[in-house]
Formats: C-alpha cells, structure tokens, sequence
C-alpha cells in the first residue's frame, strides 16, 4: 500500500514517545502543608521549617526566606530533602524572639514554572535557654520579586497567600516560540522528504534538487530552535542565580541538576543527532531516517520542558504532546517546506510535466496533512482533557480562554485546508492553480504562525486548579 510509509513512520514516532517517557507522575508543585503551620500561634519558637508541596519539588529551584515582622531576612538552612520526596527542610540557625513571622516560599516543578506563596506563624514565648541573652543577628532582606516583602501586621493573614512572580524568566514566551517554529518546521521537512516527495513520484532530477533545498531550510529551522532552546534555557537559570553567579554555571547546574534540565538536554541531544543526519543526507538517504529520530527527540523535550511534565498522567500527557507536536509539523511545517523548497524546485519544469509534478505534489502533501491533522485534533482533544479540571474552565481560566481561541485560530486554517482541497487538489494543475495555491498557502502559512505565537503563551500560562 501507498500510504504504509506514512503509517510506519508515524507508529515509529509514537512507540519512541512511549519507550522514551519517564513513568513518575509530576506535577506543578504547591504547598499542601507547612512546619509550622500556617497562622499557628507558638508557645515556644521552631528551630526549622518544612515545607510539602503537591509534587516533589526541584530543590535547585526552590528557595525560603523567614521575615520578622520588620520584614528582616532570619538566616536558614540550606534547603534538604525530607524523608518525603515532597516535602524540604530549613534548619533555622539562631533563635526567634517573641513576634509575628513570615515564611516566603518560591519553588519550581519539572516543567519549570515557578511557583510561589507565604504564610505566618508567631511566637508568644522567648527562647527559654537565654532570657537575658542578646537579641538574634538579623541579615538585610534578600530580594524577591525585584522588592523587599513587607509584613503589614495590620491586615489579616490568608495562609498561604500567592506571591505574585516577578521573578518569571524573562522571553521565556518569544524563546517558546521560536523553539516551537523551528522545531515544526524541521518536523515538516523530515515528512516532506521521507513520505511526500516519494510517494509524489517526482521525476529524478527534481527529487534532487528539492532534497538540497529541503535540507538547507531544516538546517535554518535546525539553528531557530538551537537559538530559542539556548535562550529559554538563559531564562530558566535566572530562578537559581545569586549576585556574582555566572550564567554558564547556573545554566550548566540547571541541565545538570534538575528534570526541566534533563528535558531540556534530551531536545539539545535531538538536535545534535538531527543536525548530523542532515550533514549525512547530503549523501546518504538513512541521514533523512538520523535527522527524524532526531526530531522526535526535539518533540520530546519541548513537552518533557512544558504542561505535560506538570500533569497527574505524565506519561499520557508526554506522548500526547509529542504525537500533537508530530502532527502539526508535518501538517503546517510541511506546508511550509513544500512552498520554500519543493515549488522551487519544479519551477525550471515546463508545460504538462510541471503540471503533472505540481499536482502529484499536492495530493501527496494534501493526504499527509489530513492524517496529521486528524493527530492534531484527537491528540489536542486528550490534552484539553488532561489538564482541565471542569469544562467551566474553557471559559473561566485564562488557561481555557486562550485554548478556546487557540482553537477558532486552527479553524481558520482548516477553512483553507478545505480550499486547497478543492481548489488545487481536486482540479487540473495549471499555471493559474499553482499561483493561486502559492498565494492561499503563504496566508495560510501566517495563519499557522500565529497559532504558534498562541501556543507559546499557553505554554507559558498556569494550568486551572
């Protein structure tokens, strides 16, 4: 059968997505419970504080300050891990005198969204070893959301109370979105090379040159996401910095010491791998079969570095994600290789034998793209599924709201996906066709970049509670 290519290499891509996803269930990590607890009025001070979260929390990316109720910073611990993988502990290292205190938390799951909150507690009774001793060291107030946090004992306390964070890695959204753009793209080159062009039975001398000129775009689309991975890793170091760190070290301790790190290496790996399969194409067809495991793995960070990694069935939502990102490659990505490069390459063709290229062209592109739209839509379907708690929240969320707009953004290029049908696939191949085809399809193309700017923010947005 003509389309056994397609399938096998999509049941590849998806048994790669299930061997390759982690089983443990992850999570965005907030506080369940707290030593002391919140509010709780103390006879005699806490020589530490421990904290739960809701998923085991990234301790590189976790960090605690104890305010008095001047907002001074007490000194603590560094944080440790807790015989409960949820939960850390801070030694406090001088004793608290009689008084309200504030406990300021900020942490991070393996998909690295920051997470943060405070609550208080007070001490009604001065240590009991040294009444006339003198009274606790203080160190100045560490920064934390570019402020020193202030305790307004007037107002009353709401236990753990979110802080809003300021301290959000910066072109984390642009950054996405680059990753995102190159990555489809490469997506939709590596499609277009092993299931377009040889199922479109293209005559030999344009089967080479647009093999050129597909792997010139997927190395450009290759050096977008090395560009918007690199930058989003920068990012992502700033929740583990201190004045005088550098930024190598704190990127290097964030691949090196955290799961979004791990993640984040698996999609660096991906790229390297997709890079020399593309060197090796030059020569060798199995360079094309390199650079597709190569895009997988790309596939597989982006969602090991997003929501899925954060979800209560990571390894559903992992393979979800990946099949999603798979399918909208080669269904927009490829898209944009058979405009950049393919067209191109039969442009030198004349009269009947350009028509009949162009046409075999578009109706192997145009029954790819049907089945990786079909991976889109039931794969985005699980996903919504997933991550929202109640269908109230399409519309409540921000989460939600952005999904819903999401999707009327995908209609409109299913609208032209229904116009290519009939207008191009469907009708003889004249040069008429073509031009128009040419013009719809870059609309379309504009069309795709914007859902992936939506995306980007989605990405980048908290999940409903």
């Amino acid at each position: 059968m003509q389309s056994s290519p397609r399938r096998t290499l999509i049941a590849i891509a998806a048994g790669l997505a299930l061997l390759t996803t982690p089983a443990i269930l992850l999570a965005h990590a907030r506080l369940v419970r707290s030593t002391p607890a919140a509010n709780a009025t103390l006879a005699s001070p806490p020589d530490r504080i421990a904290l739960w979260f809701s998923e085991r929390p990234e301790r590189r990316f976790t960090s605690v300050q104890l305010l008095d109720s001047a907002g001074r910073s007490i000194a603590l611990g560094t944080p440790v891990a807790d015989a409960d993988p949820t939960g850390v502990d801070l030694a406090i290292t001088q004793p608290l005198s009689v008084g309200r205190y504030t406990v300021v938390w900020r942490t991070a799951a393996a998909d690295g969204h920051p997470t943060s909150g405070k609550f208080t507690f007070v001490v009604t009774s001065a240590p009991a070893a040294s009444p006339a001793g003198p009274t606790p060291n203080v160190v100045p107030s560490a920064k934390l959301d570019s402020a020193t946090v202030r305790v307004d004992t007037g107002r009353r306390r709401i236990p753990n109370s979110i802080v809003q964070p300021g301290e959000q890695p910066r072109m984390t959204t642009a950054a996405r979105w680059a990753e995102l753009m190159g990555a489809l793209t490469l997506i939709g080159v590596v499609i277009v090379r092993l299931v377009v062009l040889p199922r479109a039975d293209v005559p030999v001398e344009t089967f080479v040159d647009a093999t050129d000129r597909l792997r010139r775009l997927a190395t450009a689309a290759l050096t977008l996401f090395i560009l918007g991975t690199l930058m989003r890793l920068a990012a992502e170091s700033t929740l583990i910095m201190n004045d005088g760190d550098s930024r190598l070290h704190a990127m290097a301790v964030v691949v090196r010491d955290t799961r979004w790190g791990h993640g984040w290496a698996i999609g660096a790996g991906g790229a390297v791998l997709a890079y020399v399969g593309l060197l090796a194409g030059r020569a060798l067809a199995a360079g094309w079969i390199l650079a597709a495991l190569g895009s997988v793995l790309v596939c597989l960070s982006e969602a090991l570095t997003g929501h899925a990694a954060a979800s209560s069935r990571s390894a559903l939502a992992v393979a979800v994600d990946v099949t999603h990102v798979l399918g909208a490659g080669g269904w927009v990505g490829g898209l944009a290789a058979l405009l950049l490069s393919v067209f191109p390459s039969i442009g030198s063709a004349n009269g009947t034998r350009e028509q009949q290229t162009g046409s075999r062209l578009v109706r192997a592109y145009h029954a790819s793209a049907v089945e990786c739209v079909a991976l889109v839509l039931i794969s985005a379907a699980i996903a919504a599924w997933l991550r929202l708690p109640t269908a109230a929240s399409l519309w409540t969320t921000t989460y939600g709201r952005l999904l819903v707009t999401k999707f009327c953004v995908v209609l409109v290029i299913l609208a032209f996906g229904w116009y290519h049908w009939r207008r191009a696939v469907t009708v003889d191949w004249t040069i008429r066709t073509a031009d128009s085809f040419r013009r719809s399809a870059a609309a379309e193309l504009v069309v795709g970049a914007i859902v992936v700017a939506i995306t980007a923010v989605l990405i980048s947005t908290p999940l409903p509670t």
